[in-house]
């Protein structure tokens, strides 16, 4: 932890809950999922501050940061195409450095959560925090997974609005909140059926994060309890006779 500090992941968790919230809700309302996304990406660096060690390690995150918020910024105002096929390729580069930003975080936490020696409620938060960095995660995959095949997850049409165009071009893709959404539900396996998976690339990824929800929970009970249960063994060891 830096300077011996360690990041309240209550706090982190609200900030991160709250940018998918936004994000979700958002609908039409464009200022709202920038604000969620700006507030991801604050919370991340946020994280990055006090739980990663290395200075070289925490250039590294800022530099992907960077590189991922400000592509951003630029690409949600929609500037008027001078060059063909930039915007869709400076998207794409966006999405993948916003994947990688996101699982760096989200492998640093969940370390520092399994290191852990004793559990406190700050544990526990951080366990929840990471279980949403993997519906973001998986939300990122899936938005590069619909730039390279818009016809891989179905939406009810009924339900959402028509996908949205990269500047004009024949790039489609949705919004983001729609993604989140989906990724949430399938990472608590619940399944409405709003939304469904259409290609075996969108099965698959869907398949494997409803595995990964079942078995994160799981693994991350067990060890809870391991370490309780250890703690508490040590006590009673060393305790007086």
């Amino acid at each position: 932890m830096r300077y011996g500090r360690e990041p309240n992941y209550l706090y982190l968790t609200i900030g991160l809950l709250a940018a998918v919230v936004l994000a979700t809700s958002a609908g039409g309302q464009v200022s709202f999922a920038i604000i969620g996304v700006l507030l991801a990406g604050i919370t991340f660096m946020v994280t990055a501050w006090f739980v990663i060690e290395s200075k070289r390690q925490f250039v590294l995150v800022g530099a992907l940061a960077i590189t991922a918020l400000l592509p951003f910024i630029w690409l949600v105002r929609q500037p008027e195409e001078q060059f063909p096929g930039l915007i869709e390729r400076l998207y794409l580069l966006n999405l993948t450095i916003w994947l990688l930003f996101t699982a760096d975080i989200a492998i640093v936490v969940f370390h520092s959560i399994m290191s852990a020696k004793r559990i406190r409620a700050n544990e526990i938060y951080g366990a929840i925090y990471v279980y949403l960095l993997i519906g973001v995660i998986f939300a990122e995959l899936f938005q590069l997974l619909l730039a390279a095949n818009p016809g891989a997850l179905f939406f009810d049409p009924g339900r959402f609005p028509g996908p949205l165009t990269i500047n004009h071009n024949s790039l489609l893709t949705r919004n983001f909140g729609d993604l989140l959404y989906y990724s949430f539900v399938t990472l608590g396996t619940v399944g409405y059926g709003d939304v469904t998976p259409a290609s075996p690339a969108a099965r698959s990824f869907s398949l494997i994060e409803a595995v990964v929800g079942i078995m994160y929970v799981a693994t991350m009970i067990a060890r809870f309890v391991s370490i309780q249960t250890g703690n508490v063994s040590r006590n009673e060891e060393t305790g007086p006779k």
